[in-house]
């Protein structure tokens, strides 16, 4: 069985309001609040994962880093993934079926549209797009995640 927990990046400063460039855009204070409490919630539905791998952009980084530490005793590490940075939904696949098999729960940390595509994809059901901090937390009774494709996953639990 694996586990993948979809997270979508938590507010960020609204890209027309910072000189700076999206990639570096900064979470709101809301936003870090959100990405706190997202941690705390998914610690108790989702109590082990093997790794986060989230998006190299700034907001993409401190939502992963605020949801680990919620974490009790040691936090899952983060790696960082540019393919993850505004990929295709193909692109977001390929990131999904290269995961080491011997990780069984892994949470990707990422943007809209892909996020909300992917889980679309994996659950064969249309769901309204991800809010901003939303998580899905996807099961598949497959033993690698190459395997992970189409309709193969069910939602376990859902949270903004």
């Amino acid at each position: 069985m694996k586990r993948l927990v979809l997270v979508r990046h938590a507010k960020a400063v609204p890209a027309e309001k910072t000189p700076v460039p999206d990639f570096e855009r900064e979470l709101t204070e809301r936003g870090l609040r959100d990405a706190q409490r997202m941690g705390r919630w998914l610690r108790r539905v989702t109590p082990a994962l093997d790794r986060v791998v989230a998006s190299p952009s700034r907001r993409t980084r401190r939502t992963a880093e605020a949801i680990v530490e919620a974490w009790d005793g040691v936090p899952p590490a983060i790696e960082y993934e540019q393919k993850l940075y505004l990929p295709s939904l193909d692109e977001l696949l390929s990131v999904v079926w290269s995961l080491p098999d011997k990780w069984t729960a892994v949470a990707l940390v990422g943007h809209n549209p892909s996020m909300s595509e992917l889980l679309d994809e994996l659950t064969g059901t249309s769901h309204d797009p991800m809010p901003t901090c939303a998580i899905a937390v996807l099961a598949a009774d497959v033993e690698q995640w190459h395997a992970i494709g189409g309709a193969r996953c069910r939602l376990e639990h859902y949270a903004t």
